[in-house]
């Protein structure tokens, strides 16, 4: 390797004091991504996987934009369209250009990337697609994930690599790795067109400290390709089987939700079919009970989809019946086709056990003690099974009471609910209250901001500029009033894409 391509690939440093200002930080980045760009594969090679490689040379953390060009000219000199054939040892997991991929995904400079979202996005491909050809998915996925939350740490902008991750971890049942991931809002669903136009600005440009990542990954950066309806669907469905995996059967049902109100032209896909299926079930191993759908979801799909539907509406009427185990019992066994063929069966399997934790619950309504022999009654079950089906119960934080045995002479076993939320197992103090009350105004001032960019977002987009224009010339036509005041956007042509590229 050549000293004067070192000193090229060193010219940007992000730290250096005549970047500091974003304006001339955004000016120098494309400059170097360019110049960079065009550096042939050949300089790259020289003195691979030796001490002078230049993959050893750059630091990924503080030459990012070098080191994801000279990664991509390297991987692209080892493939050479053999991805039909017997791959390099130095591409296949564990190799060399893969453990740099790797640990590129996890210090990389996230602004820095931001110029760069074509090739961090076939970084993403490359993991994703290498990792199947070898016959071992599940060793892309912490890669992946970790270049995900390098780039945007709140994954608040969905792009096509989220559903490469959430693929990886339902196909190889890794659903707690998925978990970073779906812990985050999404916020923003990238466009063809960046949503920011004040060109210029110190606050408009892609490294700008305070921006939302909504504003630099988009089509046109390169982060990710156009994302339809059916993809926010998918990734909304994966999640949820995600979350089914791991027990969090509510935040599974919220996902759910999300794929039932997506516009739908009075048409509903197999997405939607089978979020509808999986949302009933979830709903009564959430809630206990099965509530209408959300009312912005279609209502005409959503009779279709109920015809469709009629075995789930039954188990679900079944469950609710507390107490009536045989009924729910029969509806079970008389659909086990049904859910085998949608994939259902153990979560069907789980409304039978959850429906004994939904009976007991209810019974600290009535009861504030309760011989656990009843109980073992009505379940037509063996004391001892139900005693241990309790402790359980409360060990798991299902149940805020406790197991008291009587002498030994009477051997009573009585189960006793705590009806005040400050006693019991499930008790919690004042300063615990108060710190979960905190981290849920963090979350929800978090949320409120997300909120606001993406209404900001939404107001320069010229969409929404058309449909005030023809509301305002309604108005005037009807005589309603005065129009609203749009001087804001005097001039601008019509046809003009206002939320065109920077460049």
């Amino acid at each position: 390797m050549s000293s004067e391509l070192l000193q090229a690939l060193w010219s940007f440093q992000p730290d250096s004091p005549e970047v500091q200002q974003k304006r001339e930080y955004d000016h120098q980045a494309r400059q170097f991504r360019h110049q960079v760009s065009n550096i042939s594969t050949s300089h790259f090679l020289k003195g691979a996987e030796t001490p002078q490689d230049v993959l050893e040379a750059l630091n990924p953390s503080v030459n990012s934009i070098a080191y994801i060009f000279a990664l991509h000219a390297r991987i692209s000199a080892a493939i050479d369209n053999k991805f039909n054939k017997s791959l390099p040892e130095s591409v296949r997991p564990g190799g060399y250009l893969w453990n740099k991929v790797d640990n590129f995904m996890n210090t990389f400079d996230p602004v820095q990337i931001r110029y760069v979202g074509t090739e961090w996005r076939k970084l993403m491909e490359y993991l994703e697609r290498v990792a199947r050809i070898t016959g071992s998915p599940g060793v892309a996925i912490s890669p992946i994930r970790s270049g995900l939350l390098q780039l945007d740490p709140l994954s608040g902008t969905l792009t096509h690599t989220h559903l490469y991750l959430l693929r990886l971890c339902v196909e190889c049942r890794s659903y707690e790795a998925a978990l970073p991931i779906l812990d985050n809002y999404i916020h923003s669903i990238p466009g063809a067109i960046p949503s920011v136009i004040l060109e210029g600005q110190e606050y408009s440009v892609p490294a700008a400290s305070n921006t939302n990542s909504g504003e630099y990954i988009h089509v046109r950066s390169g982060h990710t390709d156009k994302l339809h309806i059916a993809d926010v669907q998918e990734y909304y469905v994966l999640g949820a089987m995600a979350y089914i995996g791991v027990h969090q059967f509510k935040k599974a049902k919220q996902f759910l939700e999300h794929v039932l109100i997506v516009p739908a032209h009075s048409v509903a896909n197999g997405l939607m079919l089978e979020a509808y299926k999986k949302w009933v079930l979830l709903s009564c191993l959430a809630d206990g009970s099965v509530k209408s759908p959300p009312r912005t979801a279609n209502g005409p799909a959503m009779k279709l989809i109920k015809t469709a539907s009629k075995a789930y509406d039954a188990v679900a009427d079944a469950f609710q019946q507390l107490g009536n185990f045989a009924k729910l019992k029969s509806q079970v066994l008389a659909g086990k086709d049904i859910w085998a063929e949608d994939g259902n069966t153990g979560l069907v399997n789980e409304l039978i056990e959850q429906q004994e934790r939904f009976y007991i619950s209810r019974l600290s309504r009535t009861y504030s003690a309760i011989p656990v022999s009843n109980i073992a009654s009505n379940l037509e079950q063996a004391l001892d099974e139900v005693t241990v089906k309790l402790e359980k119960l409360i060990s798991d934080g299902h149940l805020n009471a406790c197991i008291e045995r009587t002498d030994k002479a009477s051997e009573v076993v009585i189960l006793r609910f705590f009806l005040d939320p400050t006693q019991g197992p499930l008790a919690k103090t004042e300063v615990e209250q108060q710190q979960a009350l905190m981290q849920q105004t963090q979350r929800t001032n978090a949320l409120a901001e997300q909120v606001k960019s993406a209404d900001y977002r939404l107001s320069l987009s010229k969409e929404f500029v058309d449909h005030v224009k023809r509301q305002n010339k309604k108005m005037a036509v009807s005589g309603a009033g005065d129009a609203m005041d749009t001087t804001w956007d005097d001039g601008m042509d019509v046809e003009e894409d206002i939320m065109a590229d920077m460049h």
